[in-house]
């Protein structure tokens, strides 16, 4: 058969294999299907072609349950905490709730099931009684006031982004009582506790064990990492869990998958506690994060175990060292936890004794071979043969920053002139430097005048960084752009365009490649070696395992760069007090790196903005690591691979960039946002707003990338309606 395009014969191939996966799959019984489907999910080219046939082959997802139980219902709260559900409403800032049903205890308070009465939405009250007996009036009183600004966080970037936690929808003082206090959450919030699925269904097979603390080292990871914004305006790097149980975390089912949500947070949870003080602190302390990773163990134990500790049962080697580090501090994060969790391979049903009982849902291990090996080669040929050609194309769409195409669609952009600012000689005016990002000689400030020729804008910039804020504040300038380092006051806003990130660079001559610095490191070097080398405890690249040469310590003189160095190299120590350390703009400071090993035989390490160093081949930037986790190479080749000290950059100049995932998840040690900071103020002009619509378009990324900024996430070159 001939086909007329491309286009035709790709989509022919997909009807194949969508035939041959409905046919075979829909054969199975359900178990054995959801176990298959999520087998072959692995797959990247499958995985549109499953998700269009998931409503057909799980049509029905099934209610989320509610935890309520005979059991919870005897207890019998007392009148107080059931007289919500006599009330005619409850008045939250966001919406009016009418309670319905009592579910039960979790936590410190009472679950109930609710309605909300202006979107008819079903939702979840959670009631906490500070009761007079244990909390004295002025106590009472604290801990509302506590509650309603505890309970409720965000990213502070302003992402919107599922993590797997229950986050409040809002926080109710009950001001007529001065007793109550009410948690609106989702109607998710009434899925059954771990403890109440193991009642249910008893311990659990090893692949959902791994995959339950898989899921939860996951959230843990982001909480952990994360900087977030409480309604106060306050902003915290980092948030522990705290109060982590079976009792916290939700089991949730979804068209045929599991997830599991953590609730009950300290963050609120600790309000209702009396010997607890509220508003202690919830910040991620190596204590906090044990606790957290020591519960997690915990759980796992459980989960194989079931609710009967006395029980005795075999457990996979690998899992039980992962459960047992878990409870020891041989961990110092829930990523390195999670890494060493996943290389855990379901075993043999000869290696050890089975742990789920006969009535356990088959692995997909165990029925993959039903599905016949000459099917899946078909399946994966056809597909890879398929996807070749359009990989890089649907990855560079994957997570756009906004779907708005070009500079010139942003719309209601004010009209005038305005003035911005930032730090002179900082990453922004190096952007602005850059020439030949659209057309020869022009660069972001012409793109902006071209497509949007009513607006104005005057870059302004100042010495230091701590002046940014008040320019901005005082209404000499309308909004900054510099790197998001810190907490930022109430009355600002930022919102984040782009990244950056600290380069750990040494010299990469080609002339002495094999006696050379990044062939004796193997490319890389950890957080603590880096802060060893510029404390001054190493002055030999022996001591590093490296060769036996001299260090010589150099920074960018970039002031962004140099604020972002003293808080993640010199642990907030300041540049000056630290001798034998000399600044000197990033291009000087490369060429010196690589002068100082070919003329002087001294192992040069220098600290510059990546933005500043892309493009070169006279210095190689260093993969970086946290202490315990796998290092982190943040650039990329055109394929995706990570460069290595055997890559010839020189001749690859233009085929490397930095990797925009690695980024958008913080998971490259020495990133950092960057953010359009403004006012909060209505007042104001909303050009600071409209200036991150521009930045956050298909166009305005692709010129920031262009520049040496790394976007948001990987995104197509936008076709812009004008043609230029």
């Amino acid at each position: 058969m001939l086909y007329s395009t491309d286009s035709d014969r790709t989509d022919a191939m997909k009807n194949v294999v969508e035939i041959l996966l409905r046919t075979s799959l829909r054969r199975y019984p359900m178990p054995t299907r959801i176990s298959v489907f999520g087998y072959l999910g692995r797959y990247a080219w499958l995985k549109d072609v499953l998700e269009e046939l998931r409503p057909e082959l799980f049509p029905a997802p099934p209610e989320v349950r509610e935890i309520a139980s005979h059991e919870a219902i005897a207890a019998k709260p007392s009148a107080t905490i059931l007289g919500i559900l006599d009330r005619s409403e409850i008045y939250g800032r966001l919406g009016r709730y009418k309670v319905e049903t009592y579910l039960g205890q979790r936590g410190n308070g009472h679950l109930f099931g609710a309605i909300d009465l202006a979107s008819k939405r079903p939702v979840t009250v959670k009631e906490f009684w500070l009761a007079a007996d244990r909390f004295t009036k002025t106590e009472a009183l604290q801990r509302q006031s506590a509650f309603q600004q505890l309970a409720g966080f965000q990213l502070a970037d302003g992402r919107s982004q599922d993590f797997r936690v229950m986050q409040p929808i809002e926080a109710i003082a009950d001001t007529e009582s001065q007793e109550l206090c009410f948690l609106i959450t989702d109607r998710q919030d009434q899925s059954p506790s771990l403890r109440q699925y193991l009642k249910e269904r008893g311990i659990l097979p090893l692949p959902q064990v791994r995959e339950v603390l898989s899921q939860i080292l996951q959230t843990l990871d982001f909480l952990h990492q994360q900087k977030f914004s409480f309604s106060t305006g306050a902003i915290q790097n980092g948030l522990v869990h705290g109060n982590l149980s079976l009792d916290s975390v939700l089991w949730t089912e979804s068209q045929a998958q599991f997830f599991v949500y953590l609730c009950d947070l300290r963050l609120w949870e600790q309000c209702f506690d009396p010997a607890a003080l509220p508003g202690q602190s919830t910040q991620v302390t190596p204590d906090l994060l044990q606790q957290d990773l020591d519960a997690v163990g915990e759980i796992g134990i459980s989960l194989l175990q079931g609710l009967d500790r006395d029980a005795t049962i075999e457990i996979e080697p690998h899992l039980a060292q992962v459960l047992e580090s878990l409870q020891t501090a041989r961990f110092d994060s829930a990523e390195t936890a999670r890494r060493h969790l996943l290389k855990l391979v379901p075993p043999s049903p000869d290696a050890i004794a089975p742990l789920s009982t006969s009535s356990a849902q088959p692995t997909a291990s165990q029925t993959l071979p039903l599905l016949g090996l000459s099917l899946l080669a078909l399946l994966i040929g056809a597909w890879a043969l398929l996807s070749q050609g359009r990989s890089t194309e649907s990855r560079s769409l994957a997570s756009p920053p906004v779907s708005t195409c070009c500079l010139a669609e942003v719309s209601a952009m004010p009209a005038g002139s305005f003035t911005y600012t930032g730090v002179k000689d900082g990453t922004w005016w190096f952007v602005l430097q850059q020439r030949n990002l659209v057309q020869r000689g022009q660069g972001l400030k012409e793109a902006l005048a071209f497509a949007q020729p009513k607006l104005q804008l005057q870059f302004a910039p100042v010495a230091q960084m701590d002046q940014v804020l008040a320019q901005v504040r005082s209404g000499a300038a309308d909004f900054a752009v510099l790197p998001l380092l810190e907490d930022l006051p109430k009355d600002m806003m930022a919102e984040t365009i782009a990244y950056d990130g600290l380069a750990v660079v040494v010299a990469f001559s080609y002339a002495e490649r094999q006696k050379g610095l990044p062939t004796a490191l193997k490319g890389r070097l950890s957080l603590d070696q880096i802060r060893q080398l510029y404390a001054g405890r190493v002055d030999q690249w022996q001591a590093l395992n490296g060769p036996p040469l001299d260090v010589r310590l150099y920074v960018s003189s970039n002031p962004e760069a140099i604020a972002v160095f003293e808080q993640k190299i010199l642990d907030s120590q300041k540049l000056q007090t630290v001798a034998r350390i000399q600044q000197k703009s990033s291009i000087n400071l490369s060429r010196q790196v690589i002068r100082d090993f070919e003329d002087k035989d001294i192992g040069s390490i220098g600290i510059a903005p990546l933005s500043e160093i892309l493009g070169q081949c006279s210095v190689y930037p260093l993969a970086v690591s946290w202490a315990g986790q796998a290092p982190v190479q943040p650039i990329i080749l055109t394929n995706r691979q990570n460069i290595n000290p055997e890559t010839d950059l020189c001749n690859r100049k233009g085929a490397y960039a930095a990797d925009p995932d690695l980024f958008q998840q913080g998971n490259y040690p020495l990133s950092y946002p960057i953010a359009v900071l403004y006012p909060r103020d209505n007042r104001r002009s909303a050009i600071g707003k409209k200036f991150v619509e521009l930045m956050r378009t298909l166009e305005g990324q692709r010129l920031l990338r262009a520049a040496g900024l790394v976007p948001l996430g990987q995104m197509k070159s936008p076709t812009p309606t004008n043609q230029r």
